[in-house]
């Protein structure tokens, strides 16, 4: 992706980024119908029939959100990517044709934000809501949304460590760089380990905002994994007379 952030001038650039966001997109969208739709929802009861529409809202929740994320991230790597100097250009100076490029992405990140953020959190707050109408902690709506929680922290934490071991070894590149080839220039190695640095914020920014709908005591990093079933075993118990 960040070739494309970096080449050309004029609509090619801003078209072969589309097209790479989409195809990611794509991808999320048949892990989605998968997880979210085949393993949520399966063929329990569904008395109140809010089973389907609870799949679509977060579904499209799911696919919306990270078609901001990846908007966001053309939008920092083409910034990012203004770092430093860059080849002259036939056309026009260098400066000049990267910060049209940098702007094209900014408005297309923008624009991805705008709308596909926006739509992506209205149904994942409508879908919140319909699951938290429904009484049954084990309902079909609840296991939708959790099958949705579980998918989205799943692939952000993913970017999250993977991003942090790519980071860490261009800082042992910039540290020692004959040791560790990973760059045509000091600046180069910079700016992919601003890149990595943004992935790592926003893996985490959306890890940490869906664990929110996942009750506390099963986070990934609350202390008080386990203590629910403590807790109901010891008020289940009959008090002892004295």
């Amino acid at each position: 992706m960040v070739s494309s952030f970096a080449s050309g001038l004029g609509a090619i650039s801003l078209v072969e980024t589309i097209a790479e966001i989409f195809f990611f997109v794509a991808i999320f969208s048949a892990f989605a119908i998968f997880f979210i739709v085949a393993i949520g929802n399966r063929s329990d009861a569904d008395p109140t029939g809010s089973r389907p529409i609870a799949a679509y809202l977060f579904s499209g929740a799911f696919l919306f959100i990270w078609i901001a994320y990846f908007g966001i991230v053309a939008a920092a790597f083409s910034i990012i990517n203004l770092i430093g100097s860059h080849p002259d250009s036939s056309f026009l100076p260098s400066t000049l044709s990267s910060g049209n490029s940098a702007i094209r992405a900014c408005v297309l990140g923008v624009l991805l934000v705008v709308f596909a953020g926006g739509v992506g959190y209205l149904h994942l707050k409508k879908g919140n809501a319909l699951a938290d109408d429904e009484a049954n902690p084990s309902g079909p709506t609840k296991r939708v949304m959790r099958s949705y929680v579980a998918l989205t922290s799943f692939i952000a934490i993913i970017i999250v460590v993977l991003s942090l071991v790519v980071a860490m070894w261009l800082v042992f590149g910039l540290i020692s760089p004959t040791i560790f080839v990973v760059g045509a220039s000091r600046t180069a190695t910079s700016r992919g380990l601003l890149d990595a640095l943004v992935l790592v914020v926003l893996g985490a920014t959306i890890f940490t905002y869906h664990q929110r709908f996942a009750p506390e005591s099963l986070r990934t990093f609350s202390s008080r994994l386990g203590t629910g079933s403590s807790a109901h075993s010891s008020s289940a118990s009959p008090p002892t007379s004295v």
